[in-house]
């Protein structure tokens, strides 16, 4: 993934990220916590992660982010 696709993975990704765990968790500022860890984690991977499953891994990451705790 190029750090172009990865700056709209922000753009199109994190509104819907953050949704989906505060529906789990109920806690504002963790569930923004948890966003930018799930892209800090992709940001480090991003050279083997394929723009077109960029979405799933950041929703999977968030999701063992939230039951790992």
């Amino acid at each position: 993934m190029t750090t172009e696709e990865y700056n709209k993975c922000v753009d199109d990704f994190s509104d819907g990220v953050y949704r989906f765990i505060l529906h789990n968790i109920r806690d504002e500022d963790a569930a923004k916590d948890i966003v930018q860890d799930s892209f800090v984690k992709m940001w480090e991977k991003v050279g083997d992660i394929d723009y077109k499953k960029a979405r799933s891994y950041l929703f999977t990451a968030a999701y063992h982010t939230i039951h790992s705790s």
